[in-house]
């Protein structure tokens, strides 16, 4: 063990000496590990945060009309080709084992604090309870009494639920109104009262909302007369057996398709294999770079040692005494390489975070668990010892009389 510490200790000593170099194999490693950490975080951001969105709005089966993928910051594409979902929605509730069947609609729509500046977000149209979390003991509620059975005259209600990010922008809460419409001329002419600022919707579509009644929504954007919706999120009764509903469901309306959390969650991750792949790749490729970096900067720290290793294997140090030499220094150089990856990790993923939300609509897409950073910490080890290992073949072949033979 004393002889051990001595070498890690002429280690140290070695890589202070040849310090450019060690700074050079350190920030290698260290960018090896911020780039695996941050892409590792940001597929497992993609993956929880599709769970995450469905399990908020805390539905049992998903009922779509066929393929179906929420696009983050955007409906880009979404359709709403549920229709008649109101009668749809009241036939799969009328089943003993449903406790609710509610339709949602997705609609882009003007929205304006003054009824004079106006910009476009999303629309949500859906009905009965919303949020137990906000709002009395009966939990917060979405009146569609407009409906009134297929007519669309019944009185509008006007309220809306606004996402944070909405409140945020215009500055507004709680009995403050917005003017919201499928036109211009619509949206001047349908004031809507704020009742709660929730973050239910824009957790599920990743970008900011408004939730109107769903007969109301369709009232402003002029869709009343096909009554569309694009998923119908169904509860079942404590016992229900979901995959028996499931198949009624699908027997009764074999038009339509019918999910789980889990396979609705697959739908909307789905779209992002694409992104999977490109982050699996990127990982491969740091850890290919910093492995061959540390390689290249220990064969360059052994050549420019020859002279000193075959001092000290002429002295009597044992071959195998040499190679652990170079070994601590894979080790010590992975190991701060590691550490400072890892403390740049967090600074790092909130300012891409930032600009994530920016683009996408999701806070915090990318998520790093403490197994990422252990994960991180493991690499640098690795590929310390992996580059060590290279170089370390070369302190084996190594003959004190090819170069301490006198010039």
């Amino acid at each position: 063990m004393s002889r051990r510490r001595a070498l890690v200790g002429l280690a140290s000593v070695q890589l202070r000496h040849h310090w450019g170099r060690g700074v050079l194999a350190v920030v290698g490693v260290a960018l090896a590990v911020l780039l695996v950490t941050l892409l590792l975080g940001l597929g497992f951001g993609l993956f929880s945060t599709g769970g995450e969105a469905i399990s908020w709005i805390n539905r049992d089966l998903w009922v779509t009309g066929g393929g179906l993928g929420i696009q983050a910051g955007s409906v880009g594409g979404v359709e709403n080709p549920i229709q008649n979902s109101h009668q749809v929605a009241a036939s799969i509730s009328a089943d003993g084992r449903v406790a609710a069947a509610q339709p949602l609609a997705l609609m882009t729509v003007y929205v304006s604090p003054n009824g004079s500046e106006f910009d476009t977000t999303i629309g949500v149209g859906t009905v009965g309870e919303q949020d137990p979390n906000v709002g009395d003991n009966q939990g917060l509620r979405l009146n569609d009494s407009h409906y009134a059975n297929g007519t669309y005259d019944g009185a509008m209600r006007h309220e809306v639920i606004i996402s944070p990010e909405t409140a945020e922008k215009y500055d507004v809460g709680v009995n403050d109104t917005l003017y919201i419409g499928g036109t211009l001329s619509q949206a001047r002419a349908n004031e809507f009262r704020i009742i709660a600022v929730s973050g239910r919707f824009s957790t599920f579509l990743g970008t900011s909302s408004v939730a109107i009644p769903l007969s109301e929504l369709q009232e402003i954007t002029g869709t009343t007369g096909t009554d569309r919706a694009a998923l119908i999120g169904v509860t079942l009764e404590p016992g229900a057996d979901a995959d028996a509903v499931e198949r009624d469901i699908e027997r009764e309306y074999p038009e339509l398709e019918v999910r789980g959390n889990s396979e609705q969650v697959r739908q909307i991750v789905g779209g992002q294999a694409a992104v999977v792949v490109g982050v699996v790749s990127l990982v491969v490729l740091a850890v290919v770079s910093g492995v061959m970096l540390v390689v290249n900067v220990l064969a360059t720290l052994v050549r420019g040692q020859r002279a000193e290793l075959a001092a000290l294997k002429a002295s009597g140090v044992s071959g195998g005494s040499l190679v652990f030499l170079v070994l601590a220094q894979g080790l010590l150089l992975g190991i701060v390489g590691g550490v400072a990856g890892v403390a740049a990790g967090p600074l790092a993923v909130d300012g891409l975070n930032l600009v994530l939300k920016d683009l996408s609509g999701f806070a915090n897409l990318i998520k790093t668990p403490w197994w990422v950073y252990g994960f991180g910490v493991g690499l640098a080890v690795t590929m310390g010892v992996l580059g060590a290992t290279v170089a370390g073949r070369q302190v084996a072949k190594l003959s004190p009389l090819d170069h301490l033979r006198a010039p």
